[in-house]
């Protein structure tokens, strides 16, 4: 009796300890307080987004997507196809009041973010390696 007394008193424990021990970084939002209200962003998919960016050239979109940024890489990815390995992506570009700092970038590369901007077909990044572009973001979350 004792042994299974010890045994849940030790599971409840450690249950604790995982529990205190799991450490989720806090949502971090960067966004511009003076924009247009008149600007509402169309909530949709990344993936949806992918698959009809032309239709939402020049609409502003709010989508969430994988965050990566390296060398000559500064974009928001749908997740991969489980097929190929593959996965579409977007070149992003900020409006010039939204400012966000490099550590900020470091922690976020590789994690879902949120973000806010409008579509451009005609420009397609880095090389034209991009469906699209997504410029003026004036919102970014983690």
């Amino acid at each position: 009796m004792r042994d299974s007394n010890f045994i849940k008193a030790f599971i409840i424990i450690c249950c604790a300890l995982a529990f205190v021990s799991c450490k989720t970084s806090p949502k971090k939002a960067f966004s511009i307080t003076n924009l247009d209200t008149t600007i509402k962003a169309k909530k949709i998919s990344i993936s949806e987004l992918a698959k009809n960016y032309k239709l939402y050239h020049g609409h502003y979109i709010e989508t969430v997507g994988r965050f990566h940024s390296g060398f000559e890489e500064f974009a928001i990815y749908t997740n991969k196809n489980i097929l190929t390995g593959e996965a579409n992506g977007f070149w992003l570009e900020f409006n010039e009041k939204l400012i966000i700092d490099d550590p900020s970038f470091e922690i976020m590369n590789g994690k879902l973010v949120t973000i806010k901007g409008r579509v451009n077909t005609l420009h397609k990044g880095h090389l034209s390696g991009y469906l699209a572009a997504i410029r003026g973001i004036y919102f970014w979350q983690n």
